[in-house]
């Protein structure tokens, strides 16, 4: 259920990204300076290193799944919008689907019972053909 929490609540993983990076760009800066930088030499040599924190960010919200459901619950109701907006598409989508649907099932059904279910009978796996022929 923690995956659902994070779904609802991105504004929490934005502050907790916010302060991991900017934890490594503070431990970076303190390298720099043990280094014997000094402190504005170190941080922009940091922030030149890490590449810059929005970058980083943006790549980090790409790994999340979290995105990615959100971009399709995004293009759903884009969908369902323009779908409401024209009739003619939505029925035209609609009647589409349901026959594309009914062909694949069709398909399907004729498939499986020639191949895999051809004799309706019980023990039909054990069945066996004798062949008579003439030897001479």
């Amino acid at each position: 259920m923690r995956w659902l929490r994070r779904l609802r609540d991105k504004s929490s993983a934005e502050t907790q990204l916010d302060k991991e990076l900017r934890f490594h760009l503070e431990q970076q800066i303190a390298d720099h300076i043990d280094a014997g930088m000094p402190p504005g030499e170190a941080r922009r040599q940091a922030l030149l290193e890490f590449g810059g924190l929005e970058r980083v960010k943006e790549e980090v919200r790409d790994t999340r799944w979290e995105i990615h459901l959100d971009a399709l619950s995004r293009d759903f109701r884009y969908a369902i919008r323009t779908l409401r907006n024209d009739r003619g598409l939505c029925f035209v989508a609609v009647l589409t689907l349901a026959v594309g649907i009914s062909a694949a099932t069709v398909m399907f059904s004729v498939v499986y019972n020639l191949r895999f279910d051809p004799f309706p009978y019980k023990g039909a796996d054990r069945l066996a053909t004798i062949n008579i022929r003439n030897l001479k």
